[in-house]
């Protein structure tokens, strides 16, 4: 099996420092080239910390705060854009769009320690032949992720080599302008060439976390695809330093993409199917410790080294931590209705003009159990969302309770619908008789887990399930203590990437990865437990990445590359569902409706703003369109 995991720090077999010398070094800028790269422990050091910058948007990504810095609760991509509403306010994730703008990663202290381990490397009479072809690959993958990272940021950016040299006599020798969009795509795509061409399939046991072939083509899988999006819908402005000159230029980059994905095919990779039942599969997926089929690239956690806290903060209201956090991330209904039935049909729900759901022949359903609604959808939905009445299971996997939201209690009598009482506190009562024993009883207006029971309960009536770890048994509810590791590249996005790059290659008259197209998503139904596609269409394609990769922070940067963000977000707002309990029959009906703040997305904010630090610094650096 091939895979690799990723850890901020290396093995201790790795770096023959061990881990608390590492973390004892001065800064890698105080120290001579000599003190670093005439020992082979130096040179692994070094390359520890340029894994430990890498651009990865996990559990400890905070838009405002930075990678690995996530502070606040859940300020993650998922809250800019359909995926999900903060608790507490609605949380504009696109901006600020001044100075201060979210999301920034212009590194080129990053770029400059990673060339500088390039040309030491290059020079270097410590290793072999192999291990030096070895770790420059190595660095070239590094190099183009750190890349990456900004040009799905900012579009072009400056390309640099070589470890600038300050020079007195020259000091505007250091000031490097931005490359087009298309230049700085190209260079990834030559740094991640190298990098698959010098990179070994596997490794040793002793270097096992590290970078290898496949993991270098998942990357450019990914980089390729964002390429071709951007090159077939983008908008071309400031003579290309955003947008490509011709959408035709999009083929190069999506037979790229494919043909980096057919490379990982061709490992001993495929998707987890260790539980017969599709539902529970999905989860178990994301708890994975040790080997799995699916895992590429992935960052460990182990508490209390290295811990998240993801748990701490999306907990259920009423199964949260003793004096901790309620849920942070509320799944809207707009990605729910995104999981269809296993058939394949729409899962949106109808309603009539009140909001309440309704059947097919306009009356209003009404179920006597809350999770009946959601009955025949796609396994991965029970998986990935708690939805209204789902078991709560115990850090032993037993059923403790159930998710119960509620919105209010109302009388129904046919299709006419009386709200006796919506809202209020937890402890809100009213008085009603029972319709079975014809008993007064005191009812509880709005279920444990909300709605409107505390400004920490869910405000969708949905809670996240995925990631959250039955068997987590924390130890202090107020520190990180997470250890659900973070899937950075898993097997079914590199399917999804050459499905997509097949379709899309289709529309432009090649026809010759469909079918292997249309086997690659049809693997991901299969396992997902939903019916095949019988053809291969971007929409479908788009349709499955939705649903696959929920919550992984790829559906916020998707909507940004197919620019289809302003039909997504501009002047609308999110939807929820709200479960209420039908007194006088015992039974429950659900309401679907508009929350949150109307989202306000402008063509302009497919691209980051430049920090103005950086233009001052170089003036020669032109600022995005429209800020």
């Amino acid at each position: 099996m091939k895979k690799i995991i990723y850890a901020m720090l290396l093995s201790a077999t790795i770096l023959t420092t061990g881990c608390n010398d590492f973390l004892d070094l001065p800064p890698i800028n105080k120290i001579t080239n000599e003190d670093i790269f005439n020992n082979e422990s130096g040179v692994q050091a070094y390359m520890a910390t340029l894994y430990n910058r890498l651009p990865i948007e996990d559990f400890n990504y905070g838009s405002e705060s930075g990678f690995n810095n996530w502070v606040g609760g859940c300020f993650v991509p998922a809250l800019s854009c359909d995926e999900a509403m903060h608790c507490e306010w609605p949380h504009e994730i696109f901006g600020p769009t001044g100075n201060n703008a979210w999301n920034q990663w212009w590194t080129y202290d990053n770029v400059r320690n990673v060339n500088q381990l390039i040309k030491e490397l290059e020079n270097s009479t410590l290793f072999s032949p192999e291990k030096k072809e070895e770790l420059l690959g190595e660095a070239y993958a590094i190099r183009a992720w750190y890349y990456f990272g900004m040009a799905k940021r900012y579009g072009g950016v400056p390309i640099i080599k070589e470890p600038q040299v300050y020079d007195a006599a020259n000091p505007d020798a250091l000031l490097v302008n931005r490359s087009t969009e298309e230049e700085t795509y190209n260079f990834i795509l030559e740094d991640l060439d190298k990098a698959i061409n010098m990179l070994p399939d596997t490794r040793v046991s002793a270097e096992k976390y590290r970078i290898n072939r496949y993991v270098a083509a998942a990357l450019k899988s990914r980089a390729m695809i964002y390429a071709g999006s951007i090159a077939k819908y983008g908008a071309y402005d400031l003579n290309g330093l955003v947008g490509f000159d011709d959408s035709s230029k999009s083929a190069k980059y999506y037979k790229e993409a494919a043909e980096a994905a057919k490379i990982v095919m061709s490992g001993n990779y495929s998707l987890y199917r260790g539980n017969n039942d599709k539902s529970r599969n999905f989860q178990e997926l994301f708890w994975i410790k040790s080997d799995c089929p699916e895992l590429i690239f992935v960052k460990k956690y182990s508490y209390p080294d290295k811990a998240h806290n993801w748990d701490l903060w999306n907990q259920p209201w009423g199964y949260r931590y003793p004096e901790g956090y309620g849920s942070r991330l509320s799944p809207t209904l707009d990605l729910v209705e995104a999981f269809s039935m296993t058939d394949g049909s729409s899962g949106e729900f109808k309603t009539n003009s009140a909001g309440w759901i309704v059947d097919a022949d306009n009356k209003i359903i009404e179920v006597e159990n809350r999770t009946d609604l959601f009955a025949g959808r796609d396994p991965r939905l029970y998986a990935s969302v708690l939805i209204p009445g789902a078991a709560w299971t115990s850090a032993k996997g037993e059923t403790t309770g159930i998710i119960d939201v509620k919105r209010g209690i109302v009388e129904k009598n046919d299709q006419k619908v009386t709200i006796l009482k919506e809202g209020g506190a937890f402890t809100d009562q009213i008085d009603y008789q029972n319709p079975e024993t014809g008993e007064n009883e005191s009812l509880y207006v709005i279920g444990r887990q909300g709605v409107g029971g505390t400004s920490e309960s869910t405000v969708t009536g949905l809670y996240v399930k995925k990631f959250l770890y039955e068997g987590n048994a924390t130890q202090d509810p107020k520190h990180t203590s997470g250890e659900q590791d973070w899937m950075e590249f898993r097997y079914s996005e590199v399917l999804l990437n050459f499905a997509e790059a097949a379709a899309e290659l289709a529309t432009m008259g090649d026809a010759s990865y469909v079918a292997e197209g249309l086997d690659a998503i049809n693997d991901v139904r299969d396992r997902a437990g939903v019916d095949p596609l019988s053809t291969l269409t971007i929409n479908a394609v788009r349709a499955e990445r939705r649903v696959e990769l929920m919550y992984e922070n790829h559906r916020f940067w998707d909507i940004k590359r197919w620019h289809i963000a302003e039909d997504v977000m501009h002047n609308r707002m999110m939807k929820a569902l709200y479960p209420y309990y039908v007194a006088n029959k015992n039974t429950w009906i659900f309401k679907k409706l508009d929350v949150g703040s109307v989202h306000d997305f402008k063509p302009y904010l497919y691209y980051i703003r430049i920090n103005d630090d950086q233009i001052n610094r170089n003036p020669g650096i032109i600022q995005n369109p429209g800020y």
